[in-house]
Protein backbone atom coordinates (compact mmCIF):
# COMPACT_ATOMS: atom_id res chain seq x y z
CA UNK A 1 0.00 0.00 0.00
CA UNK A 2 1.47 3.31 -1.10
CA UNK A 3 0.84 6.47 0.95
CA UNK A 4 1.00 9.69 -1.03
CA UNK A 5 3.30 12.53 -0.10
CA UNK A 6 0.32 14.95 0.04
CA UNK A 7 -1.43 12.78 2.65
CA UNK A 8 1.67 12.74 4.87
CA UNK A 9 2.08 16.54 4.60
CA UNK A 10 -1.62 17.07 5.33
CA UNK A 11 -1.57 14.75 8.37
CA UNK A 12 1.61 16.38 9.69
CA UNK A 13 0.16 19.86 9.20
CA UNK A 14 -3.05 18.93 10.99
CA UNK A 15 -1.07 17.46 13.87
CA UNK A 16 1.08 20.61 14.19
CA UNK A 17 -1.93 22.95 14.12
CA UNK A 18 -3.67 20.88 16.80
CA UNK A 19 -0.53 20.91 18.93
CA UNK A 20 -0.25 24.69 18.53
CA UNK A 21 -3.81 25.28 19.75
CA UNK A 22 -3.37 22.99 22.75
CA UNK A 23 -0.03 24.54 23.71
CA UNK A 24 -1.33 28.11 23.40
CA UNK A 25 -4.54 27.63 25.38
CA UNK A 26 -4.58 29.89 28.40
CA UNK A 27 -5.90 28.32 31.58
CA UNK A 28 -8.65 30.10 33.51
CA UNK A 29 -7.15 31.25 36.81
CA UNK A 30 -10.28 33.09 37.90
CA UNK A 31 -11.13 30.31 40.36
CA UNK A 32 -7.88 31.16 42.16
CA UNK A 33 -9.42 34.48 43.31
CA UNK A 34 -12.07 34.73 46.01
CA UNK A 35 -15.58 35.54 44.78
CA UNK A 36 -15.37 38.93 46.48
CA UNK A 37 -12.69 39.93 43.95
CA UNK A 38 -14.14 38.10 40.96
CA UNK A 39 -17.49 39.93 40.92
CA UNK A 40 -15.99 43.42 41.07
CA UNK A 41 -16.50 45.42 37.90
CA UNK A 42 -19.10 46.00 35.23
CA UNK A 43 -20.91 43.03 33.68
CA UNK A 44 -23.16 43.17 30.62
CA UNK A 45 -26.58 41.59 31.17
CA UNK A 46 -26.57 39.06 28.35
CA UNK A 47 -29.76 37.16 29.17
CA UNK A 48 -32.58 36.87 31.69
CA UNK A 49 -34.64 33.69 31.64
CA UNK A 50 -37.82 33.01 33.62
CA UNK A 51 -39.08 29.53 34.50
CA UNK A 52 -42.58 29.65 35.99
CA UNK A 53 -43.88 26.60 37.85
CA UNK A 54 -47.33 25.72 39.10
CA UNK A 55 -46.53 23.11 41.69
CA UNK A 56 -43.91 20.97 39.98
CA UNK A 57 -45.17 21.64 36.44
CA UNK A 58 -43.30 24.10 34.23
CA UNK A 59 -45.97 26.39 32.76
CA UNK A 60 -43.78 29.06 31.19
CA UNK A 61 -40.18 29.27 30.01
CA UNK A 62 -39.34 32.70 28.69
CA UNK A 63 -36.32 34.84 27.84
CA UNK A 64 -36.90 38.53 28.45
CA UNK A 65 -36.29 40.68 25.37
CA UNK A 66 -33.32 43.03 25.61
CA UNK A 67 -33.72 46.71 24.75
CA UNK A 68 -30.58 48.45 26.02
CA UNK A 69 -31.26 52.11 26.82
CA UNK A 70 -28.27 52.85 26.56
CA UNK A 71 -26.92 49.58 28.00
CA UNK A 72 -27.97 46.65 30.18
CA UNK A 73 -25.43 46.27 32.97
CA UNK A 74 -24.89 45.15 36.50
CA UNK A 75 -21.95 46.59 38.42
CA UNK A 76 -20.34 45.60 41.68
CA UNK A 77 -17.69 47.93 43.10
CA UNK A 78 -14.98 46.95 45.56
CA UNK A 79 -16.61 48.94 48.40
CA UNK A 80 -20.00 47.19 48.29
CA UNK A 81 -21.70 49.54 45.82
CA UNK A 82 -24.17 48.06 43.35
CA UNK A 83 -25.82 49.20 40.11
CA UNK A 84 -28.44 47.34 38.03
CA UNK A 85 -29.81 48.66 34.75
CA UNK A 86 -31.96 46.56 32.42
CA UNK A 87 -34.13 48.04 29.63
CA UNK A 88 -34.23 51.37 31.45
CA UNK A 89 -32.70 54.82 31.16
CA UNK A 90 -32.10 54.90 34.92
CA UNK A 91 -30.22 52.45 37.13
CA UNK A 92 -31.16 50.94 40.47
CA UNK A 93 -28.24 51.72 42.78
CA UNK A 94 -27.55 50.45 46.24
CA UNK A 95 -25.31 48.02 48.08
CA UNK A 96 -24.48 44.33 47.91
CA UNK A 97 -23.13 41.72 50.30
CA UNK A 98 -22.28 38.04 50.19
CA UNK A 99 -24.38 35.51 52.12
CA UNK A 100 -22.99 32.06 52.81
CA UNK A 101 -20.77 30.35 50.28
CA UNK A 102 -22.86 31.00 47.15
CA UNK A 103 -25.25 33.85 47.86
CA UNK A 104 -25.22 37.53 46.98
CA UNK A 105 -27.87 40.04 48.06
CA UNK A 106 -28.15 43.47 46.47
CA UNK A 107 -30.44 46.06 48.01
CA UNK A 108 -31.70 49.15 46.16
CA UNK A 109 -34.62 51.46 46.97
CA UNK A 110 -36.59 49.94 44.06
CA UNK A 111 -35.80 46.23 44.52
CA UNK A 112 -33.86 43.61 46.44
CA UNK A 113 -31.98 41.05 44.36
CA UNK A 114 -31.30 37.77 46.18
CA UNK A 115 -29.18 35.55 43.98
CA UNK A 116 -27.47 32.19 44.25
CA UNK A 117 -24.20 32.12 42.31
CA UNK A 118 -24.16 29.29 39.76
CA UNK A 119 -21.06 30.15 37.69
CA UNK A 120 -18.34 32.72 38.29
CA UNK A 121 -15.31 33.09 36.02
CA UNK A 122 -13.47 36.13 34.73
CA UNK A 123 -15.82 36.34 31.69
CA UNK A 124 -19.06 34.60 32.78
CA UNK A 125 -21.25 35.13 35.85
CA UNK A 126 -24.59 33.31 36.19
CA UNK A 127 -27.02 33.63 39.08
CA UNK A 128 -30.46 32.29 40.02
CA UNK A 129 -33.23 33.69 42.17
CA UNK A 130 -36.43 32.01 43.30
CA UNK A 131 -39.68 33.78 44.17
CA UNK A 132 -43.07 32.56 45.33
CA UNK A 133 -44.69 36.00 45.57
CA UNK A 134 -44.19 37.50 42.10
CA UNK A 135 -47.28 39.69 41.42
CA UNK A 136 -47.08 38.88 37.69
CA UNK A 137 -47.48 35.15 38.46
CA UNK A 138 -49.71 34.76 41.55
CA UNK A 139 -49.45 31.38 43.25
CA UNK A 140 -46.52 30.28 41.09
CA UNK A 141 -42.86 29.67 41.81
CA UNK A 142 -40.59 31.70 39.54
CA UNK A 143 -36.94 30.85 38.92
CA UNK A 144 -35.07 33.73 37.31
CA UNK A 145 -31.67 33.10 35.74
CA UNK A 146 -29.37 36.02 34.92
CA UNK A 147 -26.36 35.61 32.64
CA UNK A 148 -23.71 38.33 32.92
CA UNK A 149 -20.68 38.57 30.64
CA UNK A 150 -17.61 40.78 30.29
Amino acid sequence: MKISFKAIVLATGLFLVTLLFIACAKPDHSIDKPKEQQVVGEWQINRIELNVYSGSVLVKDSILPRHPVPKNVVEFDANGGFKYQFNSTTANTGTYSFVGIDGIVSVTPAATYTWRILTLTNVLFTVKSTSTNDPAFPGATVHTYHTFVR
